[in-house]
């Protein structure tokens, strides 16, 4: 239910009919929210660091507002541990899709790298035995993580890594149109075949003479569908796959890391970063890290490195930096003093790289938020982690403030999003 009556309150005047005459496009922003406290903080502005980086982005989604045939936005949402179980990202994902369209999932990583790796509107899972690299717990020298910092692995013939739509009833995650699946090419890498619904599509033989992410992509009618990828012989190494629809919509690709800062960032091998981060295309990528972050003098230099990595391998995207959340110190109860200074870290780092900034630590209620979040239970019982209501307060703040920035734009320039 509040979704859907989100839904009528985040959009009207869209549809084929709007995208044909581009009349004016009428963003309605929530007036009131569905998740309150009693200390509830304004909800931060969207900084633009920027010569306007944030432009590309909202003409894109004003397109996908306006129900413009083929329109699409991508998102690309990097977190740590708290975003490891897709909470704060699924929240994002419903409340924008239940507003704009439902395009896809998006991406899911073969394995489960940590045991609370778990899509939300969506099911996935594997058989048999599986080594499940990452960048934070589970190293593997080469650093072939891909784009969204897992690599699952198999010898075992007949082991499977699988992935199949929301089931019946689920707010958004029902259909698919295409699945585009990433294998790692190796030197003496084995065979897997690749099964939809059942019906077998392909043996493939993963054998190379050089390490090279690649692709395989299939259609398939929109509906409910199921993918699995089953090991034939030999080492069989995969990444994961993106689930999209042929319609206007929004897709968030939810990449939760558990340990992810900017010093993890620099164990991605950078060849299959980049090559991920093209093929995914995203027209919006930031990323949500600090509560890993504890020296100081090396932030800036070492995010720096991640942003202009986008900027190589997404040239058209607008890049984003949140701060951290606030949590508890494990020794006093109170705020974590480190996550306040990373706050302003993360501001100074947008600033420095001209990109866009959100100030997640303020939405919370900043210093000392951590305490009463833990008082009413919206946290773990550690003190660090979200729980899911906590999540879904985070994100429906920040579906708040890209729908405000929307209306504002819209306001300003009425055919924002018209074909020019």
């Amino acid at each position: 239910m509040r979704l859907a009556v989100f839904a009528v309150l985040a959009l009207a005047g869209t549809g084929d009919a709007a995208a044909e005459t581009c009349g004016p496009l009428a963003v309605k922003v929530p007036a009131k929210f569905d998740l309150n406290t009693k200390f509830d903080a304004a909800v931060p502005e969207l900084v633009d660091f920027g010569d306007r980086s944030l432009d590309p982005f909202f003409e894109r989604l004003a397109r996908v507002a306006r129900g413009t045939p083929g329109a699409i936005v991508r998102i690309g949402a990097y977190g740590d541990s708290n975003w490891t179980n897709d909470r704060v990202s699924g929240e994002i994902r419903r409340r924008l899709q239940a507003a704009f369209g439902d395009a896809g999932h998006g991406w899911v990583s073969f394995g489960i790298a940590w045991g609370w790796y778990h899509h939300q509107n969506l099911q996935h899972g594997t058989t048999g035995t599986w080594s499940v690299w990452n960048p934070t717990q589970n190293f593997k020298l080469d650093g072939l993580y891909g784009f969204a910092g897992s690599s699952a692995e198999s010898t075992q013939v007949g082991a499977t890594a699988w992935v199949e739509t929301a089931k019946t009833g689920e707010p958004v995650g029902t259909a698919v149109a295409t699945f585009e699946m990433s294998y790692l090419a190796q030197p003496k890498g084995g065979s897997f075949e690749v099964i939809i619904d059942g019906e077998s599509k392909e043996i493939v033989e993963s054998d190379a003479t050089k390490p090279e992410m690649k692709f395989l992509r299939y259609k398939v009618k929109d509906g409910p569908h199921k993918l699995v990828v089953k090991v034939k012989k030999g080492r069989v190494r995969l990444y994961g796959v993106a689930l999209e629809r042929d319609t206007t919509g929004v897709i968030v690709d939810g990449i939760g890391i558990n340990g992810l800062s900017a010093i993890t960032w620099q164990r991605f091998n950078e060849a299959s970063l980049l090559a991920g981060l093209a093929r995914r295309g995203h027209d919006l990528v930031f990323e949500q890290t600090g509560t890993n972050m504890w020296s100081p003098q090396k932030h800036l230099p070492l995010l720096t490195k991640v942003i202009e990595q986008w900027r190589s391998a997404l040239p058209k995207a607008t890049y984003m930096l949140w701060s951290p959340a606030d949590f508890m110190h494990p020794d006093t109860n109170k705020s974590e003093p480190r996550m306040l200074q990373a706050t302003k870290e993360k501001h100074e780092i947008a600033k420095a790289n001209k990109i866009a900034y959100w100030d997640q630590y303020g939405a919370m209620g900043g210093w000392g938020s951590a305490v009463k979040f833990h008082k009413i239970g919206w946290d773990s019982p550690d003190g660090v982690h979200f729980g899911p209501y906590l999540s879904a307060y985070i994100g429906e703040r920040f579906v708040y403030t890209l729908l405000r920035e929307l209306a504002r734009r819209v306001e300003k320039d009425p055919k924002l999003g018209c074909k020019r």
